[in-house]
């Protein structure tokens, strides 16, 4: 029995590292929080501001609804949408174009950002 080893060193060992792992742990649980859900939420509020200001006109599928073709609305998967810029897209959805009303008054500019990035994705997606 003399071969059994103290279990009261294991003990403050453990006690004196915990609170080092508990803040490394802290610390890499909130850079997850901060980083990965930024873009899901930037994404989550696109889709989210889309479905209530732009679908009726632009269509689920950034194809245009009957209403959005007859007001000219152009298709959000084409060349000439995707070529924009984003800073000509953000300016279209704040200030309307044609047919197309002005956003500025009713969408924040985060909501304006998360369309631009939202409206990128219909070019990345096959219609």
């Amino acid at each position: 029995m003399s071969n059994i080893v103290n279990c009261g060193a294991p003990r403050r060992w453990l006690a004196r590292i915990s609170p080092v792992l508990i803040a490394a742990g802290t610390v890499a649980a909130l850079a997850l929080t901060v980083s990965v859900p930024r873009a899901a939420a930037d994404e989550d509020l696109g889709a989210k501001t889309f479905k209530t200001s732009c679908v009726m006109c632009h269509g689920e599928d950034g194809t245009g609804t009957p209403t959005g073709k007859a007001l000219k609305a152009p298709d959000l998967h084409s060349d000439v949408v995707q070529k924009m810029t984003d800073q000509q897209i953000s300016d279209q959805i704040s200030n309307g174009k044609g047919n197309m009303p002005p956003f500025k008054a009713t969408l924040s500019k985060d909501q304006v950002q998360a369309l631009v990035k939202y409206v990128r994705h219909f070019g990345e997606k096959k219609k």
